[in-house]
């Protein structure tokens, strides 16, 4: 352990490499907690690799096996643990295969590990088990380096090595507090007012930190010059983007090759993606018949699924006419389900029980599909835009009605992209053509001719060179009119666009990066001034170390304080002089810091249950492993979880899935959705996501908010659970079914249910026999199952004797979870695609504090330690929505609602 600047990585990475090259060891694997490091600290192992001899390896998701093993078979390998975790989310082949590769590493290195807190050092900590244990299977034991200038007990706990203790080279630094802004705008014009400041009195290189990625974007869009940065012609080449048409003219100017202009323009026309949707009128494409057929029956088996669950769930309410019940519930409800009910209904009587109603929507599904199926015999089916009416009119024939069939067609209009082969060229107007960018980088590889391409790269440079060729630069711009270079990089931005952008910033004699936390960490940025904002302990001294580390240039850090406490505290306690050690006690003590520190989890059943799983996916091996792992409670849990073929999430980091928007930028559903209506939505297919929404960042951004919330619809939820968990008796109990926490709650209803009694106060003359006897008593009702009390019963079954509990409220699921828009007036709506069809968070753990206002859960979690954890979403504005049951947290990392849940158990037994 050593502060910043130390030297951390050159100390551990130069004796490997060394034992790498004499042969002492054969392979090393280097783990960055971000992309940013790792990229800023490939350049430094490149260096030394080509020294040495050696070649690297990095793991990436989305690698094939072939590339996977190419990877793992480099002595040296680099590696974030959130691409490492992707292999064991994709499958046990990926899984498997990594392990086994992974455990043939000599010497691990975790750089910058304070960064690992809660439920995500858990999970390093079941990883680095199982390799070590894989590791002695084959006859080795792993060395582990844990780098960090912020050491905590959890991650001392991590390894049983010795502390090495290195010195900080940073030199002094001077900090200032600015006093708290009052709100939102003067907050940004406070910390671009120092920017300014700073720039005015010569400084070189600034560093802007925001908390937040859209007041980062603001910031840089609001303060964009009207003249472009001068920038060096090798910067201009790859970030330097210029509109087709100036290009194409240039380009004739120079006498380029016709051919070269047409292969540039045949991928402008290509460039995507593309759907259907995005043909010209009159253009048509052959597309797979089988792509088309089981894009079908996948929406057909989704808005029957839909159907069969509201059906079950009216069945449970005890409605007598299930025909005019769902008539009503769907009154109003998404397109598609209501279409495919309507063609479903005239089939059925009045009096159709639920399995009659079941049985006639599988066989409509089934009608369509089959007729489907004969009607697309051949490979292909030649589709004509805009409207696609071959697809319409097979629908028709397969039996679809027409309604239906163009719901349909719609859908497959904006989610079935066009394959690279179509041979479809043409279809963008000259007008759209013309304002398309072309990358400079592109020309790289995209003329297939070396000569050609060759010859157009050299006269490009030249061009750049002599300032003959104005480029507009991807994410760089000027600050204000100052002419001084300003760089964008957040975690907003896709992988593809923060490429080579820090690697830009340290080029540049002087410029800005605006930022966020994705820079707070082990990257050297060569900065004299960091500007930021408060945020936690840790997460400060981090940001703070990345000025004051070059001999010569001294240091500035300028913090905005956030409230008035802190501001306070700070006058009562600071000294015009501290040492480093001094300074950073000060900041970040857990117990007397001036920034408090975040709240983490200690631990989770449920994701140690998933870890249990992962290793029994492995046959005879992962049983040896579970078996040195895990004790009987987590392999009992892990059993059940797998008998009962539960999904579940499994990720290193956040497993929320999340919304994303044009050009690969994703984040939280709660706050994306306030700004993107349903028209806008349309379904995902990949697991990492909700929805993907038709709106590029920049619009989201500066869009207004027309809803104030995005809540959890409870009674949604709770309907569509597929699993009740609860803790008694010193275990872990499960209850399978759809609809179970559903039915569980009822047993706090107030209704009368019998004798003019509700359930619970029936449930509570019969607790003795209950608790003692609980088979016994639920063969002597199983008989009486027709009956909508019994029935209730004995679908609860053994969660029965959870009611008499003093955490009974308490209700851990999972399933689908449902969301609701509220807008200002409180009225609420659901979140769906563009077609009608629900947007779910899907197979998540969720915890319900059922009947608890605000104050009373906030209260019960703080008893318990609970409240404010940073794995955890505490969705309060819930409770805002008519008929309310209670507030709902949900998991940011799997687990999470299980070590809430646990710890109020535990508090409530007291």
């Amino acid at each position: 352990m050593a502060g910043t600047a130390a030297g951390k990585t050159l100390a551990i990475a130069v004796p490997l490499f060394h034992k790498l090259r004499e042969g002492r060891i054969h392979k090393v694997l280097l783990m960055y907690p971000t992309i940013a490091l790792m990229e800023d600290q490939r350049r430094v192992m490149d260096t030394l690799a080509e020294l040495m001899g050696l070649q690297i390896g990095q793991l990436r998701g989305g690698m094939s096996r072939i590339e996977l093993m190419a990877a793992l078979n480099r002595p040296v390998i680099l590696a974030t643990p959130d691409e490492v975790y992707w292999f064991f989310r994709k499958n046990v082949k990926y899984g498997g295969l990594l392990l086994y590769g992974l455990a043939l590493v000599d010497e691990f290195v975790l750089d910058e590990a304070h960064l690992f807190n809660g439920l995500m050092l858990r999970n390093l900590r079941h990883f680095k088990q199982r390799i070590c244990l894989l590791g002695e299977r084959l006859g080795k034991r792993p060395r582990w380096h844990i780098l960090t200038a912020t050491p905590t007990p959890e991650l001392r706990r991590l390894t049983s090595g010795a502390d090495v203790r290195g010195q900080s080279k940073c030199g002094d630094v001077e900090v200032t507090f600015l006093d708290p802004a009052r709100g939102y705008e003067e907050r940004q014009d406070r910390l671009i007012g120092a920017v300014e400041s700073a720039l005015a009195d010569g400084a070189q290189k600034v560093l802007l930190v925001f908390n937040s990625a859209d007041l980062a974007h603001r910031v840089f869009e609001g303060i964009k010059g009207g003249s472009r940065p001068d920038l060096p012609p090798d910067l201009q080449w790859r970030f330097g983007r210029i509109r087709w048409d100036k290009f194409k003219a240039w380009l004739g100017q120079e006498g380029i090759a016709m051919e070269t202009m047409e292969e540039i323009e045949r991928w402008l026309k290509r460039e995507g993606p593309f759907y259907l949707k995005d043909l010209d009128e009159g253009t048509w494409v052959d597309l797979s018949s089988e792509t088309l057929a089981a894009r079908v029956a996948r929406l057909l088996e989704g808005q029957t699924w839909g159907l069969r669950r509201l059906l079950h769930s009216l069945n449970r309410e005890g409605e007598q006419h299930l025909i005019e019940a769902m008539d009503r519930q769907l009154r109003g409800k998404g397109m598609l389900p209501r279409l495919l009910w309507n063609e479903v209904r005239p089939k059925l009587n009045r009096e159709a029980d639920v399995n009659v109603v079941a049985e006639a929507l599988e066989a409509h599904m089934s009608l369509i599909q089959t007729g489907l199926e004969r009607l697309w015999a051949e490979d292909s089916l030649r589709v004509t835009a805009p409207a696609c009416r071959e697809i319409t009119e097979s629908l028709q024939q397969a039996g679809a009605g027409p309604e239906l069939a163009e719901a349909i067609t719609r859908h497959l209009r904006h989610t079935v992209e066009l394959p690279e082969q179509s041979g479809v060229e043409h279809r963008m107007s000259s007008g759209k053509l013309a304002e398309r960018r072309v990358a400079l980088s592109w020309l790289d590889w995209l003329v297939a001719d070396p000569s050609r391409q060759q010859a157009l790269v050299e006269r490009i440079h030249q061009a750049l060179a002599a300032k003959e060729l104005e480029v507009e630069a991807r994410h760089i711009a000027t600050w204000g009119e100052t002419g001084v270079p300003v760089v964008i990089y957040t975690g907003k931005m896709s992988r593809a666009e923060r490429e080579g952008l820090i690697d830009a910033f340290s080029k540049l004699p002087r410029a800005v990066l605006i930022s966020t936390p994705a820079v707070e960490v082990g990257v050297d940025f060569a900065a004299d001034v960091l500007i930021t904002e408060q945020c936690d302990g840790n997460s400060f001294l981090q940001r703070f170390g990345r000025v004051g580390r070059r001999p010569g240039i001294q240091g500035k850090v300028i913090v905005l304080v956030r409230n008035g406490e802190a501001y306070v505290r700070l006058f009562q306690c600071h000294q015009p002089q501290m040492s480093r050690e001094e300074f950073s006690a000060f900041i970040a003590d857990p117990a007397d810091g001036l920034f408090p520190a975040r709240l983490y989890a200690e631990g989770s059943a449920f994701l140690d249950a998933t870890h249990w799983m992962v290793n029994a996916q492995l046959g005879e091996i992962g049983t040896w492993l579970n078996q040195a792992m895990f004790g009987n409670e987590v392999a009992t849990l892990g059993r059940k979880l797998r008998e009962a073929s539960l999904p579940f999430t499994y990720g290193l980091r956040g497993t929320l899935p999340e919304v994303v928007l044009q050009g690969g930028a994703g984040g939280d559903p709660f706050y994306i959705l306030c700004k993107v209506s349903n028209e806008r939505l349309l379904h995902s297919d990949s697991p990492f996501e909700m929805a993907r929404a038709e709106m590029w960042y920049l619009e989201f951004l500066w869009k207004p908010a027309p809803w104030k919330a995005i809540v959890v619809d409870a009674k949604a939820t709770l309907e569509a659970s597929q699993a009740l968990f609860w803790w008694q008796n010193g275990r872990w109990h499960l209850r399978v079914g759809y609809g179970i926490a559903a039915d569980y709650v009822k047993l706090f209803s107030n209704e009368p249910v019998a004798k003019g009694q509700p359930v619970r106060v029936l449930l509570k003359a019969l607790e003795e026999q209950i608790r003692h006897d609980l088979e016994g008593f639920l063969s002597k009702i199983r008989p009486e199952a027709s009956k909508p009390l019994p029935q209730l019963l004995v679908r609860i079954g053994e969660a029965l004797p959870l009611f008499f509990e003093p955490y009974s409220r308490l209700v851990l699921g999972q399933g689908d979870v449902h969301l609701l828009r509220v807008d200002a007036d409180g009225i609420a709506e659901p979140v769906e695609d563009q077609l009608g069809n629900p947007l779910v968070l899907p197979d998540q753990t969720w915890l319900i504090l059922y009947d608890h206002t605000k104050e009373a859960a906030e209260e019960r979690l703080r008893e318990a330690s609970v409240l404010d954890l940073e794995e955890v979403i505490y969705d309060w504005n819930a409770l805002q929505v008519p008929g309310s049951i209670g507030p709902v947290l949900l998991d940011r990392v799997a687990g999470a609602c299980f070590h809430v849940y646990r710890r109020l158990v535990e508090y409530a037994d007291r």
